[in-house]
C-alpha cells in the first residue's frame, strides 16, 4: 500500500520539482537575462522578451533599417517552410506582401501562425524573433504595398513581378511574442 502511495506521490510531484529545477537552471545559466559571449571576445547586452510589442532598441529594425525577414508558415504536414521577405511595420503590425498561390500564401491561408526571424544588417549578433498570426490577408492595396516595399529595398518606384498576370497579396501579422537580443 505505500509503495502504490508513494508511486502517486512521485508521480505528482516529479514533474513540478523538474520543472522548478529547469527553470532555476535558466535563471541561473544564462537562458534570460545573462549576457552571450560573441565570438573573438566581448559580450552582447541581455536578451528581452516582451508580449507583442517591439521593444523601443529594436525599432530601428522593423522601420529604417533594409533588414530582411526571415517568414516561417506552417506547411500542411506540420513541418515549417522558411522564405526571407520584405517587410514593414506599420507602429502595430507587421506585413509582408506576396503573390497569390505560393507556398507561403497557401500556409497562411490556411494555418495563421507565423514566425519571424530579423537579423540586423549592421551586427549579425543582433536579432529580433516574432512569433504571431496573420489576421488579415487582402489584396487590396497589396500592389501599393509591395511598390513601397521595392522603394525601401531596391530604390525603385514600382516593384516588377517577372510574370505579368501575378495577384500581389498583403498579409497584415499581429506580434504575439517578441524577443530580441542586441
Amino acid at each position: 500500500m505505500t509503495s502504490i502511495a508513494s508511486r502517486a506521490i512521485r508521480q505528482a510531484v516529479l514533474p513540478v520539482a523538474l520543472l522548478g529545477l529547469f527553470a532555476c537552471g535558466c535563471a541561473c545559466f544564462g537562458h534570460h537575462g545573462v549576457q552571450a559571449a560573441i565570438p573573438g571576445g566581448g559580450h552582447s547586452p541581455q536578451h528581452v522578451a516582451t508580449r507583442g510589442t517591439i521593444p523601443p532598441d529594436f525599432l530601428d529594425l522593423v522601420t529604417t533599417k533594409k533588414a530582411f525577414a526571415n517568414l516561417a508558415t506552417v506547411m500542411p504536414n506540420g513541418s515549417p517552410q522558411v522564405t526571407p521577405v520584405w517587410f514593414d511595420f506599420d507602429g502595430k503590425y507587421i506585413r509582408v506582401n506576396s503573390a497569390r498561390g505560393r507556398v507561403k500564401d497557401k500556409n497562411m491561408r490556411r494555418d495563421p501562425r507565423v514566425a519571424l526571424s530579423i537579423l540586423d544588417p549592421d551586427n549579425p549578433y543582433r536579432y529580433l524573433s516574432i512569433r504571431g498570426r496573420v489576421i488579415k490577408i487582402t489584396e487590396t492595396g497589396a500592389v501599393e504595398h509591395i511598390n513601397a516595399l521595392a522603394r525601401k529595398y531596391r530604390g525603385m518606384d514600382i516593384y516588377r513581378s517577372p510574370r505579368p498576370d501575378e495577384v500581389r497579396v498583403m498579409y497584415v501579422i499581429e506580434p504575439r511574442r517578441v524577443a530580441g537580443q542586441s
